[in-house]
C-alpha cells in the first residue's frame, strides 16, 4: 500500500495557503507573491495563480515510514507553474522518483507525470478562490504507476483572517484507478478535502497546521486522514525554503513522513 499512499500524502499537489496583509491583491501585484502562491508544502492548493510571463517552480524531498517498517521516499517531487494569462496558469507535474524499501527488498522507478491549469476567478482585499484541473497520465514504472489516468479537479478558497494569519481550503473531486484488496484493478471516484491555517511570526517566515483526508483509496472503500505542520522561510523574495512533518492513517495503516523543499521564481 505504500505508492498508492505516497501518490496521495506526497504528490506535488501539495500546498500553502495565502497569509499577507490584505492588499488589492492577495496573491501579489504585477508580481507573483511566492509565499501566497506555493503549492508545497501542503497538501491542498494555493488560489493564487502564477502571474503571467512567470514562472514558479516547485521542488522536493519527502521520506513516509509505515508502522510495518517500511519506508519510501520521493523526489525531487516536481510542480511547475506558468503564468499564462492574468489569473490564468499551466502546470506541469512532476517528475517524481520513487525509492522504496519494505522488508529490506528496494525497488525504485518513476511515479506518473501529468499537466494541469489553475483559473483564479476571484481576488478580493482579503479572499481569492480558483479551481484547477490536473491530469495525470500512466506513465511511470510498473510498480509505481496507477495504471491509468488520474483526474483532479479543486475548488480552492484562501482568506486573510489578519494582517499575520490566514486559512485556506481545498475541495476536490478525483477520479482515479486502483486496485481492490482483492487485486482487480478498477476505477473510482472520492473527495480529496483539505484544510490550513498560516501564522507570520515576521514577513519572512510562515508557520502552518492542516488536516486533510480522502474518502475513498482503492475501488472497495477505505479512507484516509492525515495531519501535518510545517514552516516556511523567504531567503530571498523569489527563493523559498520549507521542512514538514505529517502523519496519516488509513483503514490498513499508519504512517509518518517528513520533508523539506523549495519555492523559486526564476
Amino acid at each position: 500500500m505504500v505508492a498508492p499512499l505516497l501518490t496521495v500524502v506526497l504528490a506535488a499537489a501539495a500546498a500553502a495557503s495565502p497569509s499577507p496583509a490584505p492588499s488589492a491583491d492577495p496573491c501579489g501585484g504585477t508580481t507573483t507573491n511566492v509565499l501566497a502562491a506555493l503549492n508545497r508544502p501542503t497538501i491542498g492548493f494555493s488560489a493564487c495563480a502564477v502571474k503571467p510571463r512567470e514562472s514558479l517552480w516547485e521542488l522536493g524531498y519527502a521520506n513516509l515510514v509505515q508502522n510495518d517498517g517500511s519506508h519510501a521516499a520521493l523526489y525531487p517531487q516536481g510542480f511547475i507553474r506558468f503564468g499564462a494569462a492574468p489569473r490564468l496558469e499551466w502546470d506541469v507535474v512532476g517528475p517524481n522518483y520513487l525509492v522504496q524499501n519494505a522488508g529490506g527488498t528496494i525497488q525504485r522507478g518513476f511515479a506518473d507525470t501529468g499537466l494541469g491549469a489553475k483559473y483564479e476567478f476571484f481576488s478580493g482585499p482579503s479572499d481569492t478562490a480558483a479551481v484547477d484541473l490536473l491530469y495525470v497520465f500512466p506513465s511511470g514504472s510498473p510498480l509505481f504507476t496507477a495504471g491509468a489516468p488520474v483526474a483532479t479537479l479543486n475548488f480552492d478558497y484562501g482568506h486573510s483572517l489578519s494582517p499575520a494569519a490566514g486559512f485556506a481550503t481545498t475541495i476536490g473531486v478525483q477520479s482515479s484507478f486502483a486496485q481492490s484488496l482483492s487485486g482487480r484493478a478498477a476505477r473510482f471516484t472520492s473527495l480529496l478535502p483539505s484544510v490550513a491555517f498560516t501564522i507570520q511570526s515576521n514577513p519572512r517566515t510562515q508557520f502552518y497546521a492542516e488536516w486533510y483526508g480522502q474518502t475513498r483509496i482503492r475501488p472497495d472503500g477505505g479512507t484516509l486522514f492525515g495531519v501535518n505542520g510545517g514552516i516556511q522561510y523567504m531567503l530571498r523574495p523569489n527563493f523559498e525554503i520549507d521542512a514538514e512533518l505529517g502523519q496519516t492513517v488509513t483503514d490498513l495503516a499508519r504512517g509518518h513522513y517528513f520533508g523539506f523543499g523549495i519555492g523559486v521564481r526564476p
